[in-house]
């Protein structure tokens, strides 16, 4: 008998493996500050790295970030495949998997793709009368509220019933794509990041303390971060390189106090999404 717990005590805290699925919140800067072939670039990332190479169980929202990102904040495009069925009984027990995923893929290509472009177009002409300001810190935290901590386990336990009889032990990941000049704008003024140039370090830091002393650090809780598209302002002028690095810094200072992991930060992230979103499939 003892021997028998053993193995089971074994077998619970060695052979049980949870899977990791992804939610991936990505907000797209539609502002009047970000050109028309910079959105074009943000689009053709989006649906070509990002959709394209989407998890059999990943789920997927979409949202503006612009001068309503408080206001008019609304998941303009989402899609959850986990609740999506596309296995055929016909299919033999060796290739349900590898058919199942080969009809989920067809299904992006076909019907996902070319009107996700045309939804994320279309929206940013019907928001046209928020493109004025760049509200980045306000869309991060309506994000907080889409994160997906979902596990199909509670205890060690529990994870161990599920490997007995054949069900999956999953957990969310969550992982946030920013795709923004990264330099915020309210309408206030109150956070406006075209002065960043001319600012000092401390500065910087007494702007993170303003938005702490106004409880606008959302609870990220270890999700993933990666900005792509973030530069200067025609208006920084010869501050220009000291105003990316400025924004760069209270970025990164504003990722860990929420305390997600950024996983990178700059004008052309691109390879680092494709690696991220090979990595997390292979």
């Amino acid at each position: 008998m003892k021997t028998m717990l053993k193995i089971l005590m074994l077998v619970m805290f060695v052979g049980c493996g949870s899977v990791h699925r992804h939610n991936y919140d990505i907000e797209i800067d539609g502002s009047e500050s970000i050109s028309t072939v910079a959105f074009e670039k943000y689009v053709n990332i989006i649906v070509g790295d990002v959709v394209m190479n989407l998890g059999r169980y990943d789920c997927i929202s979409i949202k503006f970030v612009d001068e309503c990102s408080l206001t008019k904040s609304e998941r303009v495009f989402s899609l959850d495949l986990a609740k999506m069925d596309f296995s055929n009984r016909r299919d033999g027990l060796n290739f349900a998997e590898d058919s199942s995923k080969a009809r989920m893929k067809r299904f992006i290509e076909d019907t996902v793709s070319d009107s996700l472009k045309n939804i994320l177009y279309n929206k940013r002409d019907e928001r046209k009368t928020c493109s004025g300001y760049t509200n980045i810190i306000d869309a991060l935290n309506q994000s907080a509220s889409l994160l997906n901590n979902r596990k199909s386990y509670s205890s060690d336990l529990e994870q161990f019933s599920n490997d007995a009889v054949g069900n999956d032990n999953y957990e969310y990941e969550n992982v946030i794509l920013l795709f923004s000049d990264m330099v915020n704008e309210n309408r206030e003024r109150t956070m406006n990041f075209t002065e960043f140039g001319i600012l000092t370090q401390e500065q910087i830091n007494k702007k993170l303390e303003e938005i702490k002393k106004e409880s606008k650090i959302p609870n990220f809780n270890n999700a993933k971060v990666v900005v792509y598209g973030a530069t200067s302002t025609n208006v920084s002028d010869r501050y220009a390189n000291k105003q990316i690095e400025n924004v760069k810094l209270f970025w990164q200072s504003f990722f860990k106090e929420t305390g997600a992991v950024l996983v990178a930060y700059g004008y052309d992230t691109e390879k680092e999404i494709i690696d991220y979103l090979t990595e997390q499939n292979q």
